[in-house]
Parts: C-alpha cells; structure tokens; sequence
C-alpha cells in the first residue's frame, strides 16, 4: 500500500516532443508543470528524434543534458529505450546488453527508470507491433533470460525497468503478467500505459489487475473511436477519450508511488504549442480526476 494522499509527480514522455531538442522540450515541460522529464536513449536513432542522447554519449554530452534541464527547471527521470529483445523473422537476438548502456546513462543522469520494450522486429518500422501468431514459448524464454540479466546489472543501482505494454508479448495484462513470473527480480516492472491497452482491445483496468504489483512507471493518454483510421480508433489528449478512469486511477492511488507522465500523441498540427497545449490539458484532466478520486473515498 502507499499513502493514497501523497503528492502526484508529474512528468512527460519523450515520444510526442520527439521533433524538439532538449532547450524546447525541458521549457515546455517546465512551463506545463511536468518537470519529471523523459528522454530517449536507445530507441530513436540519429534523426528520429531530436529529445535524445546516444548510448555512446561522452559524459560531457550528459552533463550538458543535465545543465540544460536545471536551466529549466526540470529534472530528467525516465529514459526512454529499446527493446529487450530483437527479432529478425524467426530469430531473436537478446539486446540486453544495450539497455545496459541505458542503465549507466540512467545513473550518470539521475533517473530512476528505463522504460523498455519487451521485443521489437526491426526488418520492420518503430511502430510495427508484433502479431499474436508470432508469440510463442520460445521467445517468452528468449525474454526471460535477456531480462533476469538485466535484474542482475540492475541490483543495487535504484533504478528499475518499466516494460511498457505495446502489443506482442505485452499485448495483454496476462501476457505481462506471465513474463513477469519468469523474472522475480523486484527491479523489472511495468511501465502501466492504459491507453495502448485500450488501443488494441485489451480492457486496460484489468490489465492493470494482473500486473498491478509490479507498476514502476506510468504513460497517461486516451483513446477513442474513430471509424475514418485504419484500426478504428486513435489516440486523444488524456480525459478526452472514453477510457473509465476511475478505476484504474483508484487502484493506482492506493499502489503506486511513481511517476505520472503525460504521453500526448494527438500529432495534427504539432507546433510546440499545440503539444504544450494538449499535455497541459491532458495534466489538468488528470490532476482532476484524481482529486475526484481521492474526494470519493
């Protein structure tokens, strides 16, 4: 249990700043009042993204990082990295060895988790998601001693790994949940992020049941229909979906003491003001909702 009243940290993805480099982006953040900061490292290569350091930075690249966010304000909390595992067709390539490198920037940053994806097939583009026939007891295995390594390198450090569910192996809460269950070590969790349950048909509160004690790290967004997309729905500034809430964010209170980052995708017009202006709705509908929470109970 944690203390259900306790101040919320609020924080904000990488991913919809990724057009920005580090002075926008930490402004941004710091203006909005989500001064818990994640970057990427790992996932976007060079020109995907311009809120990012390489696995290989110099520590002088690092220091930079950390003087540009305390200009702003903010601090750097979360890394954004890759897959854990990397698939080729029908071969798996365990990459723990660069969430490693993730691992060593998270201590010279200051950050206390690394959100990962479970695997990845990179003949395809960063938004593929693995299909459920390619899901199979060998690469759960594959998975699971690329990860208890990982718990391994990670004793002692205080930082932990967030897997975000993002299809394949995470697609579902019992998926998780049974990966989780190959890896005992307290430094693996999730990365909770309800709206990509929600995404791919998967009913995120009982998602959450099944992998609610391993909660790290946190991705708020929502989603609702959209019959004119190609899968049928789309993501929307968190509160401006049709996701129940109030569940969710009720179990949550009651079990979760890190960080809430605001994860706004709504990608139309992304000027840096229109991204400041839906995360800041996104913050506002979300602080709401907890209030409301907590008021009820």
């Amino acid at each position: 249990m944690t203390d259900a009243a306790a101040p919320i940290r609020f924080g904000n993805a990488a991913y919809g700043f990724r057009e920005y480099g580090f002075p926008e982006f930490f402004e941004a953040c710091s203006r909005i009042g989500t001064p818990a900061v994640e970057i990427d490292a790992g996932w976007f290569d060079e020109g995907e993204a311009n809120n990012r350091v390489s696995l290989d930075a110099t520590a002088r690249e690092l220091d930079q990082v950390k003087e540009l966010a305390a200009a702003a304000g903010v601090k750097v909390t979360a890394i954004g990295s890759g897959a854990v595992v990397g698939l080729a067709g029908d071969v798996a390539e365990d990459r723990s060895a660069e969430i490693m490198k993730a691992v060593d920037i998270a201590e010279v940053l200051g950050a206390q988790v690394i959100r990962v994806f479970t695997e990845h097939d990179f003949t395809h583009s960063k938004h593929y998601v693995l299909t459920p026939d390619r899901v199979t007891d060998a690469l759960y295995e594959t998975l699971a001693i690329a990860f208890n390594k990982l718990g391994d390198y990670l004793k002692g450090k205080g930082i932990r790994v967030g897997i975000e569910n993002h299809g394949g192996t995470s697609a579902t809460g019992a998926g998780l949940k049974k990966l989780l269950d190959m890896v005992p070590h307290p430094e693996i969790g999730v990365t909770f992020d309800p709206a990509n349950y929600a995404f791919g048909g998967e009913d995120p509160y009982q998602a959450l049941l099944a992998v609610q004690d391993r909660v790290v790290y946190t991705h708020w967004k929502d989603v609702a229909q959209a019959p004119d997309k190609p899968r049928g729905v789309e993501y929307r500034a968190f509160g401006e979906g049709e996701i129940d809430w109030v569940p969710i964010i009720g179990t949550l209170l009651d079990s979760f003491d890190g960080i809430w980052a605001i994860e706004y995708e709504r990608k139309e017009a992304s000027t840096l003001e229109n991204l400041a202006e839906g995360t800041r709705r996104s913050k506002q509908n979300l602080a709401t909702i907890i209030e409301q929470v907590r008021n009820a109970s």
